[in-house]
């Protein structure tokens, strides 16, 4: 009724009308009446006057008023059109009766945000608000850094806190460092999600509840320690209010306080700027390509992977993983989806890897939950390292999870590691089938279950692997008449058989796939007969990023690969393009990092056992070494052996990013290189017997 006191000169009806007036507009208006506004437990506006709940300390100038445009996004979203002007040093405390409810705040549950523009200089590293104290006491931070925005919230369970980053690159305005933005970050019991304009940049994993301090809560500054005499402050720009609530918001009221459905940022969290394809691809905002589970139906390529944080770091190394996909019917244009099975409960320790498998109008997927703790039917609690679980989905894109969880345990003998489960329907019998990671009495192996209805399973015998330790992440498909059974505890190596049930048998044939740092590769079909296999890179630990290739199929029934056309990087004019060259003449070339490499050798088959190396160097201590006596290339220390010499032609293709190299020998073998930092590029050739080997042509081409 504040705002009505200046009236009192007018009659009563006059003032009953206004009174009835402004109710009807709160009642229409969803950035007001009826928003979360409502209950927040703290929520500052800054329009100076007799207002007492917060105080200036320093260079800060209370109600300022916004003008045009930026007054009325701040009306719209319940402010007062007026701000707080941070110059250096300058910071807010609040009342005593604003800390004693946030020194209350107890449970797993907490909103808080802001809507903040700040200058180009806090970019580098400035707090915007906080309840801290030192990482080991906080309760909750936000702030910049880096060129991002971040939050951090504290939970007792955990060994660090939580921390979300969102780069200024990766947000609505890229450009603009000055833009106003809204900012909250989520806790909803099971992560922290950090939301920028709306869109969800970025999150971390919670274990416990959150912690509980008394140091104090101040805006545009942070207390360093819980018994710090004055907080160390340093924000230069604008504040247009604060609020912090005790639940979790919802998204769609994030969305409501970002400015509504037409303002936000729309994207997904692993959705950059501009379109991009998926080859060599990793996620923004520090995410990272973890196992990969493609899979194809109803004419869509779903790329699911899980998303790593922390290179398995997350909630305290169990990993944090999530389902998440991105979509495409011609792999070149593809659509960045939500989670397909996210974390949504303190106790998944990890969504694991898995499978989708497509029947009668239904998508299941099939996925291992690394339990934080869990429940034996004897009443023991105990951490399990996989328990089988389902989510099911009628489009493919948004996935329900079901009960009961977990489907079933292995029975006694098997080991508690329970993982990877893979599932496929045997023409032989028309039951479904199941293959799970495991051990049975200290031997690695594939556990199996069968069922009738996808739902009930039944243990029956394992498979066992012709190599020693536990098969991991199986990929069965048949392609013509024959069956293939990949393991990944060796990078892709694989058995046959003429049957899903077998017996298996290994190929004579090189039997890895994905050769070289991808990995854990598995498959999808894609077309009547194209077969995608995709992996990832471990240049830096758990999750790189994502390599594609295209299977081929040899006369022998043994396997290939080569790159996928669609999803070839595109290139422009070479820098280098030359026949017949002479290794000797030519020194060395100037290259940019990332480009395409395509040399054609020809020599006299006869005479291999006795030709040596040509060597391709492209970065200091980097080469692509062809080794005639061995009948092998090497990708530096990468080695793709048996290649088929007996035509006298080599045919080398090959792309380098930054810190990937991908070799491609005669379209049907192929070595992947990656490195943790990225290198510099640069070209030079060594032929050791010019006399009897020619390098017919040479081109290299920067990428686009």
């Amino acid at each position: 009724m504040r705002r009505f006191q200046r009236f009192h000169a007018f009659r009563r009806a006059r003032l009953f009308t206004l009174f009835v007036l402004l109710a009807s507009v709160l009642l229409v208006s969803p950035a007001l009446a009826g928003s979360p506004n409502e209950d927040a437990i703290a929520r500052l506006e800054f329009g100076g006057g007799d207002d007492e709940s917060a105080v200036a300390h320093g260079e800060v100038a209370l109600g300022v008023a916004l003008t045009g445009e930026a007054a009325a996004e701040s009306r719209a979203r319940g402010g007062d059109g007026k701000v707080a002007r941070f110059e250096r040093g300058g910071w807010l405390s609040v009342s005593d009766a604003i800390n004693a409810r946030l020194n209350g705040v107890t449970g797993r549950t907490l909103t808080f945000g802001m809507r903040v523009k700040a200058s180009r200089e806090s970019w580098a590293s400035a707090p915007l608000m906080s309840k801290n104290g030192g990482h080991d006491h906080m309760v909750f931070n936000m702030f910049l850094y880096n060129d991002a925005l971040g939050a951090e919230v504290g939970a007792t369970e955990l060994k660090r806190v939580m921390q979300t980053l969102a780069p200024r690159v990766e947000t609505r305005n890229p450009e603009a460092w000055d833009a106003w933005r809204d900012v909250y970050c989520r806790v909803d019991g099971a992560k922290a999600e950090l939301f920028v304009d709306g869109r969800c940049c970025d999150e971390d994993f919670m274990l416990g509840d959150l912690r509980a301090n008394d140091v104090p809560f101040v805006i545009g500054a942070q207390y360093d320690a819980p018994d710090a005499q004055r907080p160390r402050a340093g924000f230069v720009g604008e504040i247009d209010y604060v609020a912090i609530w005790d639940r979790a918001l919802s998204n769609e009221e994030i969305v409501a306080l970002s400015g509504g459905a037409d303002k936000i940022d729309a994207r997904e969290r692993t959705e950059r700027t501009y379109p991009e394809s998926m080859q060599y691809w990793t996620p923004p905002n520090a995410y990272g390509v973890g196992d990969c589970m493609p899979f194809y139906a109803e004419g869509v390529f779903h790329f699911m992977y899980l998303l790593d944080k922390n290179r398995h770091g997350a909630k305290n190394g169990l990993g944090a993983h999530q389902w998440i996909q991105a979509t495409s019917t011609d792999l070149k244009t593809w659509k960045h989806q939500p989670f397909v099975v996210p974390i949504t409960d303190q106790n998944e320790g990890s969504i694991c890897t898995g499978s989708v498998f497509y029947y009668e109008g239904t998508y299941y997927a099939f996925y291992a939950n690394r339990s934080v703790e869990y429940v034996l039917p004897n009443g023991e609690a105990k951490k399990v390292f996989g328990l089988v679980c389902l989510a099911t989905s009628k489009d493919g894109i948004h996935f329900e999870k079901e009960e009961p969880q977990p489907l079933f345990l292995l029975p006694e003998g098997y080991g508690s590691s329970t993982r990877d489960p893979f599932v496929y329907k045997a023409p032989e019998d028309g039951r479904f089938y199941m293959l799970i990671t495991t051990n049975y009495r200290g031997r690695g192996c594939w556990a199996r279950a069968v069922s009738d209805d996808l739902r009930r399973w039944e243990v029956i015998d394992p498979i066992y692997s012709f190599k020693g330790g536990e098969p991991e992440c199986p990929d069965l498909f048949r392609w013509g008449d024959d069956y293939y059974l990949i393991a990944n505890h060796l990078n892709g190596y694989y058995m046959t058989s003429k049957s899903s049930l077998g017996p298996w048998e290994v190929p004579a044939r090189p039997n890895i796939l994905m050769n070289g740092l991808v990995n854990v590769p598995k498959t999808a079909p894609f077309g009547d007969d194209r077969r995608i296999i995709c992996g990832w890179t471990r240049e830096r630990g758990f999750g790189g990023s994502a390599v594609f290739h295209e299977l081929t199929k040899r006369a022998d029934g043994t396997l290939g690969e080569k790159f996928v056309d669609e999803m070839r990087p595109e290139t422009l004019a070479p820098v280098f393009d030359e026949a017949d060259v002479d290794a000797d003449k030519i020194g060395e070339i100037a290259t940019p990092k990332r480009f395409r490499l395509r040399a054609r050798l020809e020599f006299d088959y006869a005479k291999v056992n006795g030709l040596r190396d040509v060597t391709i160097d492209y970065a200091e201590g980097r080469s692509i070494r062809v080794v005639f006596a061995e009948s092998a290339i090497y990708l530096n220390d990468v080695r793709i052996e048996r290649v088929d010499m007996t035509r006298g032609v080599l045919d080398l293709d090959c792309y380098a990013t930054d810190t990937i190299v991908d070799l491609c020998v005669n379209g049907d073998q192929t070595a992947t290189f990656a490195s943790r930092d990225p290198e510099e590029r640069r070209i030079s050739l060594r032929n050791e017997s010019p006399e009897n080997v020619a390098i017919k042509r040479l081109t290299i081409a920067p990428l686009k």
